[in-house]
């Protein structure tokens, strides 16, 4: 499944095949994610923290990119489970089956 697949293709997928499409879907929108996530970290906590780059941090310098980091990352994964548990909600009172693509990577 390397190839882009166009709609019509798709619907001449087996299930089994469809499933396979959809999870690599799923894991490239999580990698993608998680990617964002660490590019996010590294841009603000950096331009938040290092006043003066030099050949090594200072001590409050590393206290800050500590704090700020764990910051984002309990602010990430609290929208995270949040978005989560919407759509699982919203799937189930539609009738749908839970688990879509909201899910991302947890960083805990």
């Amino acid at each position: 499944m390397d190839q882009l697949l166009d709609v019509e293709t798709l619907k001449k997928l087996s299930p089994e095949q469809q499933e396979q499409v959809i999870s690599g879907v799923k894991q490239q929108a999580a990698l993608a994610n998680a990617q964002n996530l660490v590019t996010d970290i590294s841009e603000k906590c950096t331009n938040k923290c290092i006043t003066a780059p030099g050949s090594s941090l200072a001590s409050g310098e590393k206290q800050c990119l500590q704090r700020c980091m764990d910051r984002f990352m309990e602010s990430w994964n609290l929208v995270s489970q949040t978005l989560q548990k919407r759509l699982q909600e919203e799937m189930a009172s539609s009738g749908g089956i839970g688990g879509g693509f909201g899910q991302g990577p947890s960083f805990s």
